[in-house]
């Protein structure tokens, strides 16, 4: 049974007794890890393999003859050019790849609702962000392959996951698509760090243009060191100035494309681009997406400024183009390899859902310029 949208997670009826015993429950012991260090369950390859079965299987049943949506984060809030721009100051660490050097590129970002369905901007519900650069040259990741000159970057608006793992991942949609209210509670009921991060990743807010978001997984940047570690980093993007429309008393169903039209209209926005470095693996675990990274103990370093100059972008070219990107964090280089059960998972996962959604609309895939236009 689809889950209510009032209730979407089925936190109704779920025991307290129960939800204080899991909060109260302690976590493992993990083993010593070398820094950006991976640990592929035996198993992960048939959990990403029902995964894809899962979310096809969706689409299908939601959609049936009507053209495919996303699977998640099907409501596009509005699709923004861009140019990034590397700064000429950051830790010669962090210099791999697209930040080797000082040098701008050209880029697409698409701001969407998580829901898996289409729904009014003021519900309560995880925001995304996707960009996509553009002339990318180096090393690239071998998978998907169906991109030979981008860099893609996934944020939500949350630091952390609702889903830890890939097991995670799957068990929570087969709750939400297959199950009942009580399937869907004793998701959460099982990880409380899951419902700690859901109650709050879940938000409404004034402007996507004032999110600050998180890419929650991490990659490593550079290449590994001969005894297999690697420098592992969690990205994030902020406001340049700090800012917050406030949300409308009479908000619309589209009010956050509204309020970025507004004030695209009116200048050009500037946001900062972070990296956080790895600390201590078993505080700063690869394989848990749950985990939230300590700012405190490792903070964030600017490394490229972001500049959405002013524009329009509601016209029907432009939402159809953007209808048609594919994101997914494995376009991209192997100087900023996606490390992490989350980010293993995507690799297969979306490039499969993606190829579903084009080949169920007749849309030939084709790797974006940068240099689209629209009337």
């Amino acid at each position: 049974m689809a889950a209510n949208r009032d209730d979407p997670f089925g936190w109704r009826g779920a025991s307290a007794g129960l939800l204080v015993a899991a909060m109260l429950a302690g976590c493992a012991t993990q083993p010593d890890l070398m820094p950006g260090q991976e640990q592929i369950p035996p198993d992960e390859a048939q959990t990403v393999e029902n995964i894809k079965t899962l979310l096809s299987t969706q689409l299908e049943r939601q959609y049936g003859a009507e053209p495919f949506l996303r699977d998640t984060h099907p409501k596009s809030n509005g699709c923004l050019n861009l140019e990034f721009a590397v700064e000429d100051d950051i830790p010669p660490e962090f210099k791999h790849g697209i930040f080797a050097e000082p040098r701008s590129y050209r880029g697409w970002l698409r701001f969407s609702n998580a829901a898996p369905e289409l729904t009014p901007d003021i519900d309560k519900d995880f925001r995304g962000l996707a960009i996509k650069l553009f002339e990318v040259e180096g090393e690239r990741l071998p998978v998907p392959g169906d991109e030979q000159h981008t860099q893609d970057f996934l944020f939500i608006a949350f630091p952390g996951f609702f889903a830890g793992n890939p097991k995670d991942f799957f068990a929570f949609f087969d709750a939400t698509f297959n199950g009942d209210e009580i399937d869907q509670a004793e998701y959460f009921i099982r990880r409380p760090r899951a419902l700690r991060n859901t109650k709050q990743g879940r938000q409404t807010f004034g402007n996507p243009l004032d999110i600050t978001w998180f890419s929650v997984a991490p990659f490593l940047i550079g290449p590994r060191d001969a005894d297999g570690s690697g420098l592992a980093v969690k990205y994030k993007i902020e406001n340049c100035v700090p800012r917050g429309d406030p949300i409308p008393e009479d908000a619309g169903y589209d009010y956050l494309r509204e309020a970025m039209e507004r004030r695209l209209a009116e200048e050009d926005h500037c946001l900062w681009f972070s990296m956080q470095k790895q600390g201590d693996p078993r505080e700063f675990p690869i394989e848990d997406t749950l985990s939230i990274w300590d700012e405190d103990e490792s903070p964030f370093i600017r490394v490229a400024r972001i500049t959405i100059p002013q524009q329009s972008f509601g016209s029907p070219a432009h939402r159809e183009f953007c209808e048609n990107l594919s994101f997914n964090p494995w376009h991209g280089l192997e100087a900023h390899r996606p490390i992490g059960g989350i980010n293993r998972a995507r690799r297969d996962e979306m490039k499969a859902i993606s190829d579903l959604r084009l080949r169920q609309r007749g849309v030939e895939r084709v790797e974006p310029t940068g240099y689209e236009t629209f009337e």
